[in-house]
């Protein structure tokens, strides 16, 4: 059994595959100062689907948080006695990256983008919903770039602390109007629809610049709630963790 660690900047999410099915439990990030409170917030959860800690004969990270790549590696080391792969761009993988610096490319985005070629084809648009939303354009089998904007929290945690009279309010519903009535529906109309409206219209862009029909894959914690309302879109919550299992898969080979 392999354990893969998706470490982001509001949660990191823990994922085993049992069945052919991806079993994951996310948790918030900012918690872990050493090994051992990983190991003893994770330990219950996988004892409570009868998962034997014994049986994990890999680790595999995918880290945007260098301040606790070594907490992750420790934790690796000294609960499975294993050193744990990174995901980083490198040609181990069929996937090119074609970019200025391949070593600026966050790891989270590199499993989206690795995961997306072996599941849906080499061409391919990624929407990542967390901290910051990013878009990664995967272009017969190459990453060509993308964009990075505000996450939907992000966003909603910034006006907060910055606008003394606006309400942190629950981003549980997309209005159906454009036009809010009230302080809590112009917040949602401005965060939720201009993004949603936002991404609609960067995805059909990148669609015109390389004249090619791509597959859209929308992911991340905080994907749900725009779903409904954008135009392109195939929900893959696990898209992390599959890129992160064919990493391993070709890191094994090699």
């Amino acid at each position: 059994m392999n354990l893969y660690i998706d470490v982001g900047n509001t949660h990191t999410v823990f994922g085993v595959k049992i069945n052919n099915k991806f079993l994951r439990w996310r948790l918030a990030t900012g918690r872990y100062e050493t090994e051992d409170e990983i190991f003893s917030n994770i330990k219950p959860l996988f004892e409570s689907k009868d998962i034997d800690f014994a049986n994990i004969e890999s680790v595999v990270i995918s880290s945007v948080v260098p301040s606790l790549d070594y907490i992750f590696k420790r934790f690796a080391e000294k609960f499975f006695n294993i050193e744990p792969l990174f995901v980083v761009a490198d040609d181990k993988c069929e996937v090119k990256w074609p970019v200025e610096d391949p070593k600026e490319i966050g790891a989270d985005r590199v499993a989206n983008v690795i995961g997306a070629f072996y599941e849906y084809g080499k061409n391919a648009i990624v929407i990542d919903c967390g901290t910051a939303i990013t878009v990664d354009v995967l272009h017969k089998g190459e990453f060509l770039g993308g964009s990075i904007t505000p996450g939907i929290l992000t966003m909603l945690y910034s006006l907060f602390k910055n606008a003394a009279k606006l309400p942190l309010i629950n981003l549980d519903e997309v209005p159906k109007s454009s036009i809010g009535k009230n302080t809590a529906d112009n917040i949602k109309i401005g965060i939720l629809k201009v993004l949603a409206y936002g991404l609609n219209q960067v995805v059909e862009d990148i669609k015109n610049e390389l004249s090619a029909d791509m597959k859209v894959i929308v992911t991340g914690g905080q994907s749900k709630i725009i779903l409904p309302i954008l135009k392109y879109g195939i929900y893959d919550p696990d898209i992390t963790l599959k890129g992160m299992e064919w990493y391993r898969r070709f890191h094994e080979k090699n």
